[in-house]
């Protein structure tokens, strides 16, 4: 259901505005082309369509578990589901699957996804993973429709993100509270992993990510009532407190936009707050000029 009380909720320094409400297990929101709002709700195997002032309506059913949502620039969404894999959905809600499989066996569970700036998709992959079993997996589906690994031995890779210049990648790892960082070398190729940053321990753990124009990496912090702010370098340098316990998600609203769309996983809504800058330049909205 949509949120009906229209006064926003300030936290701190920082307002937040509920969309929308009602949504079972909300995570990947994203903005397409034409400024419609999708996000999913993964206990229902939806993908939503959010309309302020309206209830959402279903864009697809996937069968299975959808977890993360992108835009290309062809206006298409593409749905990580941790039962069928990485899946394309055109305009009209017509869905096919990209990947399923890694050399002849199924891909445990994808989970997050996120474009670098010329279209290559890296993903993660953590079913079958936990705090004492680290099974997790990191691929790319490169443009040219092959799909190449990127990592294992994740106790459950969860969010990631690609810098604008397409240098660096940044892995979450839930159940250790940390985030690992690549070089990128190539596409789908990578190098000197290190240990990028740690996460407070009040949390579950890292989930949903995003890079402002800054560089800084806004983390959604499972459990910890906070979005947690890094600096390039990979330094604690903000923690924004969240109305609610389980942000599961964070993602820029538009180019040149500082609204910044976070769900909860605490009472399945969707929300909209401000940050200091924008997010860095999206792969659906083109390169910047």
């Amino acid at each position: 259901m949509i949120h009906q009380d229209h006064e926003p909720v300030i936290h701190q320094d920082y307002v937040f505005e509920q969309i929308a409400t009602g949504i079972p297990a909300a995570e990947g929101p994203v903005v397409d082309l034409e400024g419609n709002l999708f996000l999913v709700s993964s206990n229902a195997g939806t993908i939503l369509r959010i309309q302020e002032g309206s209830a959402p309506t279903i864009h697809v059913h996937t069968g299975g578990i959808p977890a993360g949502l992108q835009v290309d620039r062809e206006n298409r969404l593409w749905c990580a589901d941790m039962k069928l894999g990485i899946l394309c959905i055109d305009p009209s809600g017509n869905l096919s699957r990209a990947v399923d499989t890694y050399e002849g066996e199924p891909i445990r569970g994808c989970n997050d996804l996120y474009f670098d700036s010329e279209g290559n998709l890296y993903f993660t992959a953590p079913a079958g993973s936990n705090a004492d079993t680290p099974a997790g997996e990191v691929f790319c589906l490169l443009k040219s429709g092959e799909t190449v690994a990127i990592d294992d031995g994740y106790r459950f890779s969860n969010g990631l993100a690609v810098t604008a210049d397409d240098s660096q990648l940044i892995v979450a790892e839930t159940h250790t509270q940390s985030l690992w960082s690549y070089d990128l070398i190539a596409p789908g190729k990578v190098s000197n992993k290190r240990l990028w940053a740690k996460l407070p321990t009040d949390g579950v753990g890292p989930d949903g990510m995003d890079f402002d124009a800054d560089g800084n990496l806004l983390v959604a912090h499972v459990g910890a009532s906070s979005i947690e702010v890094f600096s390039p370098e990979g330094k604690l340098i903000e923690r924004i407190q969240t109305p609610f316990e389980r942000p599961s998600n964070v993602h820029f609203e538009k180019p040149n936009s500082k609204h910044l769309l976070i769900t909860d996983m605490s009472n399945g809504s969707i929300w909209r707050t401000t940050w200091k800058r924008p997010g860095q330049p999206q792969y659906c909205f083109g390169n910047p000029e």
